[in-house]
């Protein structure tokens, strides 16, 4: 969309319009720090060009400089108040910052001045899928496609929401309709791959995701939910890759994705952490492994001299940054990192990461190295039942692995620890159901 600025001279305007197509196609072409200077050239002839201010907007956020990306956004709306493409990209950088209260205000006032916006109708539907008003998100996403018939991602974001209502055979259609329309789209085809499993045919989810990896080796996810859909031999654990790809992503509403699951594993580690930990204050050295975007830190404060945080994901620390909480936070495979460190601490915690580890003896051996003698070892797993699943651990569907209770004990005793206690827990929900999971605390014996 482009919007009329302020009248100027005609070679002054075309001046603009030259450096601005210029900036464009340097920023389509992903030349991010060029499109920055280009942007800014334009705006230094003509300070009020709304295009301009927008699409560096733009360029800041993808470069992770939202505050810079939301005045930018802004600024053009004040000067092009009915600007919907701006409108809408301002909505989508709050959609995907968490702030969805104020995302939906923006899509709806947008709507109300361009009902037809179909991008607009899609975004405020996601938005609708999160917060679980699944028939009024479908209903905006039929809207979108009495539109645009062919719009690859309202059939996307179709079949996500069929999913949600577990119209398996119609998700199918809409992600094959994706397919259609855009054959490499590789969300889809993990999804598709998906649905099939749960109609029942493994062999076509199998060869969806074995045909995805021939056109993009790379897709660390595609290869890790290939082994679980096999289920051949899974690996020992979830590749490094598929961690930092997963996380990487979600990074942004995977605080507000787990409240509505109703997680509850920081709270409940927090609370056997003040329990189990004799002193008081701010005195104890605490690691927190898996640190995602510092969930426990809140909860464990209270005791808390130093805390310090590791995980794999670099965005996903960024928004554990944000909470001034930790000591140091680190971006590294806990293993790895647990194995070079020479600081002791007094507790080591580690919530739903070992839910991506089917072999557990070397990580608790780890953990017992890093801890002071009598330190406690504070986390937990999904837990499946031997009557059920014989094996000691098993890679689920959904890519998680579970481990049975005995397999956890023996581990612990290998490694060199006590077994304190071990509690059934449900540490979230799953398609609406209670995953059965399990909360461990074990101490290192004193010397």
């Amino acid at each position: 969309m482009s919007v009329t600025s302020l009248i100027m001279s005609p070679t002054k305007n075309n001046k603009i319009t030259h450096n601005l197509e210029l900036a464009r196609a340097l920023h389509k072409q992903g030349n991010l720090i060029q499109a920055t200077a280009a942007y800014k050239k334009v705006l230094r002839l003509a300070p009020t060009q709304p295009d301009a201010l927008h699409y560096l907007g733009l360029v800041y956020y993808q470069t992770g400089q939202v505050n810079e990306a939301l005045s930018n956004i802004k600024r053009a709306l004040v000067i092009a108040p009915h600007y919907a493409d701006a409108m809408n990209n301002l909505a989508n950088i709050y959609k995907e910052t968490g702030d969805l209260l104020a995302a939906q205000a923006l899509y709806t006032r947008l709507l109300s001045i361009a009902p037809h916006h179909t991008n607009t109708l899609i975004n405020l539907a996601i938005i609708f899928k999160q917060t679980k008003q699944t028939q009024e998100a479908l209903h905006l996403i039929h809207r979108a496609l009495a539109l645009e018939p062919q719009h690859v991602i309202a059939h996307y974001n179709l079949g996500n929401i069929q999913i949600d209502l577990q119209q398996f055979e119609l998700a199918k259609s809409s992600f094959m309709q994706v397919l259609m329309l855009e054959p490499l789209h590789h969300q889809a085809t993990k999804q598709l791959a998906y649905v099939l499993a749960e109609l029942g045919q493994t062999a076509a989810a199998i060869e969806t995701l074995q045909n995805l990896i021939e056109h993009r080796p790379e897709d660390a996810i595609a290869q890790h939910l290939l082994a679980a859909y096999a289920q051949n031999t899974p690996p020992l654990r979830a590749a490094d890759n598929y961690i930092k790809q997963t996380f990487d992503h979600y990074s942004a509403s995977f605080n507000l994705s787990l409240a509505q699951l109703e997680y509850q594993v920081p709270q409940l580690i927090g609370e056997k952490v003040l329990s189990s930990l004799s002193p008081v204050g701010s005195q104890l050295d605490i690691l927190d492994l898996g640190c995602g975007t510092g969930l426990c830190a809140e909860f464990i404060k209270p005791v808390c001299r130093a805390l310090i945080g590791v995980d794999l994901s670099a965005k996903m620390l960024a928004q554990a940054a944000k909470l001034n909480l930790y000591k140091e936070l680190h971006e590294a495979e806990l293993v790895e990192f647990m194995s070079k460190t020479a600081k002791p601490f007094d507790c080591v915690i580690c919530a739903d990461t070992f839910v991506y580890f089917g072999e557990l003896h070397s990580a608790f051996s780890a953990t017992l190295l890093v801890l002071k003698p009598h330190g406690y070892f504070i986390f937990s797993v999904e837990q499946h039942s031997t009557s059920v699943n014989s094996n000691d651990y098993f890679l689920q569907r959904n890519g998680r692995y579970s481990h049975a209770k005995a397999y956890i004990n023996t581990a612990l005793q290998l490694a060199g620890f006590t077994l304190c206690t071990i509690e059934n827990i449900v540490p979230r929900l799953e398609k609406g159901k209670a995953v059965s999971g399990a909360l461990i605390v074990a101490q290192k014996p004193g010397k």
